[in-house]
């Protein structure tokens, strides 16, 4: 098989190449036909004729590693199908090669060859963020939802490069890191592939944090015969219990958290290594019926809790309602001996086949005895589903793509009931305005708030499991900027991002007519150059923002009617935007503020603080400082810019001054004490006054408080947003006083 005349392999090597491609034939022994077997082997012959003597980095030849990916394939993603193992054996041919698809698909017909060129491109995006392959990096990742097979033959191909990482250079080695933190620990993590996510992220630990790892590796080998000593002892007692009340074989074992987990612990809890006290989990597994595997389940649930003190704050059913992955088990957090917690899972041996290979076990490919798809093949469907929709909208560019998808890589699901008791999946996280858009996009478009389990809800809310959800909508209502800040679907941003952009381009169609005639009214080309003169003065990016606000009536035609009248009374010595901010004084001789003036106030409209950008209208009372973003001055500007002056701050305001904020959030017990603790304790400010107004299981309100200057305001902010269930908080602006 190895007498090729381009391999220069030693006899060890041909004896390693050999032996690797047994282990793969033994694997698939028990799914392969003779015939299959006569495939596996051609394309093996095939793959070791093409890449030759070709070798890895790390010095061995290269045909070792699509072996090595092909018994990954089989033994650790549990895959049983044989297109799928030819296609890992040929998935660099093309790549490495001068063998192209067609060739593939001539030798191994259209299913290996689709497979081999979408593995092909995915090898060769240079980077997942590069906006020059957007569109070759949208089309890779909709092939990978068309056909799950290229993730998992992906998946095992990134654990052995993981697996055999030393030889890279170290810029390569971080590229691969990244993009396996970013992109397949996420996707295995989706699929239940829980031991690939597992030592994906270890290996990504060794690398990045040697010290680290070797020495969390070595405590946990140094305790390894204390640990084994007290698991001992903890199960003997459930042992002999389960052998005589339920009396099915079982199996008892344990497992050690992986190394990345323990230091993950450690970092988020601040504790050392000898205080993380749940570094291993015990795992009894029951040879129990289909008929009764559940009832055997919760026997032996039973039995743990009466032997050891249970924590039912960390009871997870996951067996009346299985995981969307189609993991099944109940774990159990118990007090065992010398009062150490241990974690306990308790499955079935068909649950526990099922959960070493996530959804891959139940996945569609494989025969099923009934002729029907599973339940989990469903959920991954769902899933896939909700891929496919966001990937084949036109709107996102590769890094706006990336920035979408990850979050249904990595996210759970929550199930919610419509009122008529239908169920809803969407991921953990999603609001009830995902969920109006769940229903139907008009119901998305008009929703105003929500009724959860009979209780009134805004939009924002985050669903729990088993919620009953109503939406409550408004033929007024309209989808704003400010819900692309809560949704989590991909389906609710695509929808209102839909619908501002055509909002937007409505406005800016019916800004051009407004526009077109107010220079047709006053005798002005639509190329005279006086326009990108009013552009540059009204401080907008381009025409088109001109439009939008003429279009959204956000800017006053008054504003552009006086720089006509000026350029109209221009005679050319002064560059008319010059002229006009000698008029409306908006440009030069700004007057200081900041200081302490009795002729100077600061308007509560607006609140502004140094060092906002700041305008000044004058009143018989003095002068009055508003923001320049406030939409009242932006109204007294219209009305009569005579009065409106420049200002701009002192240097080094020496003085507090007043601000205010708008809070909106879950309205619970020890809020208002939380949000005192910030403002008051951890940033020492001096608080006015706080309105809050509680309206179901929400508030809304507002604190005003003193500052020294917009930094100090914007760091307070930053505190605040790590509060539990406050959700929102902005700056200050009252409503427009017309």
């Amino acid at each position: 098989m190895l007498q090729n005349g381009n391999t220069t392999f030693t006899e060890t090597e041909k004896e390693s190449i050999l032996n690797a491609y047994r282990r793969v034939l033994r694997a698939s022994s028990d799914f392969l036909s003779k015939t299959d077997r006569a495939r596996l082997r051609k394309a093996f012959r095939f793959a070791l004729q093409q890449h030759g003597d070709t070798r890895r980095r790390t010095g061995e030849p290269y045909i070792l590693h699509p072996l090595a990916v092909a018994l990954i394939l089989i033994k650790e993603i549990g895959l049983r199908d044989l297109n799928a193992l030819i296609a890992a054996l040929l998935h660099d041919v093309v790549e490495d090669t001068e063998t192209d698809v067609e060739t593939i698909q001539k030798h191994f017909g259209d299913t290996v060859a689709r497979l081999v060129e979408a593995l092909t491109k995915i090898t060769r995006v240079q980077s997942p963020l590069d906006s020059v392959q957007a569109e070759t990096f949208r089309k890779i990742l909709l092939t990978m939802a068309d056909d799950i097979r290229v993730a998992l033959i992906k998946l095992a191909d990134r654990l052995h490069n993981l697996r055999t990482l030393t030889g890279m250079k170290p810029e390569k080695q971080a590229k691969i890191l990244a993009e396996t933190e970013f992109i397949y620990i996420p996707i295995a993590h989706r699929l239940g592939l829980y031991a690939i996510k597992s030592e994906m992220e270890d290996l990504i630990f060794h690398f990045r944090e040697p010290e680290k790892y070797a020495e969390i590796e070595k405590r946990l080998q140094d305790t390894a015969k204390e640990r084994e000593k007290y698991i001992q002892a903890f199960i003997e007692p459930i042992e002999k219990r389960i052998r005589e009340e339920i009396g099915v074989p079982f199996k008892i074992e344990s497992r050690v958290k992986s190394i990345s987990s323990i230091y993950q612990k450690m970092q988020r809890q601040g504790v050392d290594f000898e205080h993380v006290y749940d570094i291993f989990a015990v795992r009894i597994i029951l040879d129990s019926p289909p008929e009764s595997e559940k009832t055997d389940c919760w026997r032996t649930y039973s039995i743990v809790t009466s032997l050891y003190t249970p924590n039912l704050n960390r009871l997870r059913d996951w067996i009346s309602k299985p995981k969307p992955t189609g993991y099944e088990a109940l774990h159990i957090t118990v007090m065992g001996p010398m009062g150490r917690w241990v974690e306990v899972q308790i499955r079935s041996r068909r649950m526990h086949e099922a959960a070493e290979y996530g959804l891959v076990a139940h996945w569609k490919y494989k025969d099923h005895q009934n002729g029907r798809a599973s339940t989990y093949d469903e959920a991954l469907e769902r899933w896939l589903g909700r891929i496919r929709t966001l990937l084949e909208s036109p709107e996102y560019s590769s890094i706006d793509l990336l920035s979408e998808l990850h979050p249904d890589l990595t996210q759970d699901e929550v199930y919610v009931f419509t009122p008529k008791g239908a169920l809803k999946v969407l991921p953990a996280g999603a609001t009830a305005l995902d969920f109006a858009y769940e229903i139907h996009s008009e119901v998305g478009r008009h929703a105003i708030a929500a009724k959860v389990n009979g209780r009134p809800v805004l939009l924002n809310y985050v669903l729990q499991n088993a919620d009953q959800v109503q939406i409550l909508t408004s033929e007024r209502a309209e989808p704003t900027e400010e819900q692309l800040s809560f949704v989590r679907t991909a389906r609710a941003r695509l929808k209102i991002r839909e619908y501002l952009k055509q909002q937007r381009k409505q406005a800016i169609e019916k800004g051009r007519q407004i526009f077109e005639w107010r220079l047709k009214h006053l005798g002005i080309r639509q190329d005279d150059p006086v326009i990108q003169e009013l552009i540059w003065y009204l401080r907008l990016p381009s025409l088109e923002e001109l439009l939008y606000r003429l279009g959204t009536h956000t800017i006053d035609l008054a504003r552009i009617q006086d720089f006509i009248r000026l350029k109209r009374v221009s005679q050319g010595t002064t560059p008319i935007v010059d002229q006009l901010s000698q008029h409306l004084g908006l440009l030069s001789g700004a007057k200081e503020v900041g200081h302490e003036d009795d002729n100077i106030s600061y308007a509560t409209c607006c609140y502004p603080i140094p060092f906002d950008a700041i305008m000044g209208y004058v009143t018989g009372e003095g002068l009055v400082v508003h923001r320049t973003t406030c939409r009242e001055i932006q109204r007294l500007l219209s009305l009569d810019s005579t009065k409106v002056r420049p200002l701009r701050w002192v240097s080094t305001p020496q003085k507090p001054f007043l601000a205010a904020l708008i809070l909106e959030g879950e309205d619970r017990q020890g809020m208002l004490l939380d949000i005192v603790r910030v403002v008051s304790l951890q940033k020492r400010k001096n608080v006015r006054s706080i309105r809050l107004e509680g309206k179901a299981s929400y508030f809304q309100g507002v604190i005003e408080l003193y500052v020294y200057n917009e930094p100090e305001l914007i760091s307070l902010i930053k505190a605040l947003s790590e509060i539990r269930g406050l959700l929102r908080i902005d700056r200050y602006q009252a409503p427009l006083n017309i």
